[in-house]
């Protein structure tokens, strides 16, 4: 286990990250009800937890631009992205030029109103955006943006007659 994110078969030696989902970084923490927390941590071990002595079963759906799978795994019907996301452990998030996981969005916005880890802390940074502030700061005289505001934005929920264009109606 490298992460909340990726898993190392060491007997294979492949890397894979799991499609449609990002965790927080390793260094990041949270703070919820005053306390302070290891988001990344939190998620590696939740991560190891799901998969130690397990068969982790995965099908590819991409490469990365480090040629690292991208792919869906599962540990029997389990898909760990997704458990994931529901269990507020991290986010539903598709790299520029990646496969896309709209449902896991769908996921994600059930478990923000259940208001459960990553979705606990006002002040915690999606890994994406934690990295980019972390980049800015260390730039020589950088300093970190003031554009993030709490929550965060997401696609809006599809209706129902736009995924099945047979369902559209006339206007009536």
């Amino acid at each position: 286990m490298i992460d909340g994110t990726t898993l190392d078969f060491k007997d294979r030696s492949q890397i894979v990250r799991l499609a449609g989902y990002e965790a927080p970084r390793l260094e990041q923490t949270a703070v919820s009800d005053g306390v302070e927390w290891p988001a990344g941590q939190v998620a590696k071990a939740w991560m190891i937890l799901r998969t130690l002595k397990r068969d982790v079963n995965c099908a590819p759906v991409a490469r990365d631009a480090n040629k690292n799978l991208i792919a869906h795994c599962f540990v029997g019907e389990t898909n760990l992205a997704a458990t994931a996301i529901a269990e507020g452990i991290g986010y539903a998030f598709n790299y520029k030029n990646e496969p896309q996981v709209p449902a896991y969005f769908d996921i994600e916005r059930k478990a923000r109103g259940l208001g459960f880890g990553v979705w606990s802390s006002q002040d915690l940074l999606p890994p994406w955006l934690f990295v980019a502030v972390t980049a800015q700061e260390k730039k020589p005289g950088g300093q970190a943006p003031d554009i993030f505001e709490p929550g965060l934005p997401l696609p809006p929920p599809v209706a129902p007659d736009a995924r099945d264009p047979s369902k559209k109606s006339n206007g009536g």
